[in-house]
């Protein structure tokens, strides 16, 4: 590395204006002993980095060291790493990760977040191989939200053959791989979209759509006696109403990343198997087989703008996730 200084996007202070967000020149991060520098080449952006910046989490424990570099998911080239580490990687090897702790942020291997810079330290722990039929891009935007779906679908809701499930969000990024998961084991699904995502959301298999602009979804009898209900996108009451309505099983399964309703104990309303919030952990074995599908074509994965390394495109980027209109997926090219 040529210079010792290099451009990232922080805040200084929390805030919901994500004006506040600037590009600085920081430090280059020096590797240590079980983490390592990567080159950043792709980012992506998520809701939960402008929930971070506006201080939502820090009252669930979520620590907050300002100034703060936004970003979770990155891809890029290991550029440095430390004389005595132990791990696998060398210099120009190709990786992605989420940098992220285990059912929260931050945890005590490395600095949380740090994606949106053009060199991030992280812990080798947290690092997977990008294979070569996966772009940069690709890999970046897959992370977090894959991550998430595989975790929610395989792990929370333990998804079977034949089962029903209930997805709301079927145009969230979350959302759209949580219904290829299901539908990959064996499940009938049905998901919520607008008349205005309904044609996107069609390529992702499930079995019904329902226009929640035309009509509720807790009406319907097709979706009475469901043993499944994810809820990617915060829906209205919903814990409730899939309670008083009939919609969920008296033994199925509730889980949510989005809405604090059912809490934070799965087992905390039987005779309910499963009903919480649920924020993923770091699992590099995820991110391994998020990446295998990708490479293979057995994951859909959509792209739906990228957004320069300025910072204006940064402004862009994060204001274009916090409107919650994007069809897809929202990356920031950090380096050629």
């Amino acid at each position: 590395m040529a210079t010792s200084t290099m451009k990232a996007a922080q805040y200084r202070q929390t805030s919901e204006d994500i004006a506040s967000l600037e590009l600085v020149d920081v430090e280059i991060p020096t590797p240590v002993p079980g983490a390592v520098v990567v080159k950043v080449k792709s980012a992506a952006v998520n809701p939960i980095d402008h929930k971070v910046m506006a201080g939502h989490m820090i009252p669930a424990g979520w620590s907050l060291p300002l100034p703060f570099t936004m970003g979770y998911d990155f891809s890029g080239i290991v550029a440095a790493v430390h004389a005595d580490d132990q791990s696998s990687f060398k210099v120009g090897d190709a990786v992605f990760a989420v940098n992220w702790g285990s059912h929260k942020h931050d945890d005590d291997t490395s600095t949380p977040g740090g994606a949106f810079a053009e060199f991030i330290l992280v812990s080798s722990s947290k690092l997977s191989k990008k294979p070569e039929g996966v772009t940069f891009e690709q890999a970046a935007a897959v992370a977090l939200v894959g991550t998430t779906a595989r975790q929610v679908t395989l792990d929370c809701a333990a998804v079977k053959n034949s089962q029903k499930v209930l997805v709301f969000g079927g145009a969230t990024a979350v959302g759209s791989i949580v219904i290829q998961l299901a539908k990959q084991q064996g499940a009938w699904v049905a998901t919520t979209a607008s008349s205005r995502t309904n044609a996107y959301v069609q390529q992702f298999g499930a079995d019904s759509i329902i226009d929640y602009t035309a009509e509720k979804w807790e009406d319907l009898d097709i979706l009475k006696g469901i043993d499944v209900v994810i809820d990617t996108v915060g829906e209205a009451d919903a814990f409730r109403k899939v309670r008083e309505r009939n919609v969920l099983k008296e033994t199925g399964r509730f889980v949510s990343i989005a809405s604090l309703d059912a809490g934070f104990d799965p087992a905390a309303h039987p005779p309910l198997e499963y009903a919480a919030f649920f924020a993923l952990e770091n699992r590099v074995s995820d991110q391994d087989a998020l990446a295998a599908d990708l490479a293979a074509g057995a994951l859909k994965l959509q792209i739906d703008n990228v957004f320069p390394f300025t910072a204006q495109g940064i402004t862009d980027l994060v204001g274009a996730c916090k409107a919650g209109k994007a069809m897809g997926k929202l990356v920031l090219n950090v380096s050629a």
